[in-house]
């Protein structure tokens, strides 16, 4: 995307963010500052990243972490651009708008709609309420399973968090996003054991089919409704294979994906930047959406790639609106691949029949973005590298502690 701009110094990018967001600016020549809590991660090896903001846990401290970035931003001669990637760094921006405002450049949602889209029970009920094809979705209130238990007969269902929280994490894992449920004996044992680790959740009926029918829009809206920047892509693995997290995705050039994406956005009056999650059901091929989620993403590094860099238009739209020209269609079949966790999704894959060693290894070497190792930025795979194997050394020198 070609900007015609008449800032000689641009601020700073401040990316709350991972690698795939701070690449996705910094490919487009947008100096970026790494706000994180993280020592030594991927993001601040990264040759864009120019600053690092060190900043407390955006999940256990959140104003704290506010009030770090805006230490640093008082000292910039250009007010920063902003740009969040989790739900909890989304929450805590959001809800200090007004502190961060007069510091930061950024984008955000209606304070409201930011909580509706972030927790998973109040998104369906907004989902009903303005007619948009979700699954059948039953909220269970805390202390509440013995009646969820009555309510629900839909099997095989879903059990999915209110909102990810460490309480979650703490019971399903970091990489899964929900839980499979085939039978009421199966949805009885489960609910007793996430209902005392006090984590909120939902049960859902099951959009049959695998997380390659997941579909997603996403885009860039002004608060006239305008759509900046858009495009369309599709999950082809995941990690785990069921439920999973994103290892191998795809742009694409879905029209009816993008009718979908844009009719929600006109019936929620929603402006930001945006991901919308379809799944296509193989029963009855109706397209369901399974959630929204307003901030910004892995995706947007291999869009950038094929020509709709939204993180770009999002920094030029806040600093110099007239340097964001219109965007063209995203380049359909440009692919992203986070290779280290692809390497895990494999195995499910290559046991189940749909993916051989040979195939698995050309589409790794032929992948436009290699999220794991990208030549012009190649210090994150050196340090991620070195940490493996320098751990893997001491779980070896452990093993032969007190052996001849």
């Amino acid at each position: 995307m070609k900007r015609r701009s008449r800032v000689r110094t641009p601020p700073y990018a401040c990316v709350v963010g991972d690698i795939s967001l701070v690449r996705a600016l910094g490919i487009r020549k947008l100096p970026v500052a790494v706000a994180t809590s993280e020592g030594e991660g991927k993001s601040v090896r990264s040759r864009y990243c120019l600053i690092v903001v060190r900043t407390p846990s955006w999940l256990h401290e959140p104003d704290a972490a506010v009030t770090a970035i805006i230490d640093w931003a008082r000292q910039q001669a250009s007010r920063p651009v902003l740009f969040y990637q989790g739900d909890h760094d989304l929450v805590a921006i959001s809800r200090a708008r007004e502190r961060l405002a007069p510091h930061f450049r950024f984008v955000l949602p209606r304070r409201e709609l930011v909580e509706d889209l972030t927790d998973k029970v109040r998104f369906f009920a907004l989902a009903r309420r303005h007619d948009l094809l979700v699954p059948d979705t039953l909220a269970v209130r805390p202390g509440g399973a013995s009646e969820a238990l009555q309510q629900w007969d839909r099997f095989p269902c879903v059990c999915k968090p209110a909102m990810r929280s460490e309480e979650w994490y703490q019971f399903i894992g970091r990489s899964q996003k929900a839980l499979h449920v085939e039978t009421p004996r199966e949805l009885e044992s489960l609910l007793s054991r996430i209902e005392s680790s006090n984590a909120r959740f939902l049960i859902q009926a099951t959009v049959e089919g695998g997380e390659e029918n997941i579909l997603s829009y996403h885009a860039y809206v002004r608060p006239n409704g305008e759509i900046v920047a858009e495009f369309t892509g599709r999950k082809i693995r995941t990690s785990p294979k069921v439920y999973g997290r994103s290892t191998y995705v795809e742009i694409t050039d879905d029209r009816e994906v993008r009718d979908l994406g844009r009719a929600a956005i006109g019936k929620l009056g929603f402006s930001g930047v945006l991901k919308i999650d379809f799944k296509r059901d193989r029963r009855d091929n109706r397209v369901y959406m399974l959630e929204i989620n307003p901030r910004f993403n892995l995706w947007h590094h291999p869009a950038t790639v094929a020509g709709v860099g939204i993180p770009e238009a999002v920094f030029w739209d806040c600093v110099e609106p007239e340097a964001v020209p219109p965007m063209k269609p995203a380049k359909k079949g440009v692919r992203w691949m986070a290779p280290m966790s692809d390497a895990r999704a494999f195995g499910e894959y290559h046991a189940s029949g749909q993916l051989s060693r040979a195939r698995w290894l050309f589409e790794m070497l032929t992948v436009e973005v290699n999220e794991g190792f990208q030549i012009t930025d190649p210090m994150p795979m050196i340090a991620d590298v070195t940490q493996r194997l320098t751990r893997m050394f001491s779980q070896d020198q452990q093993r032969v502690v007190g052996h001849p």
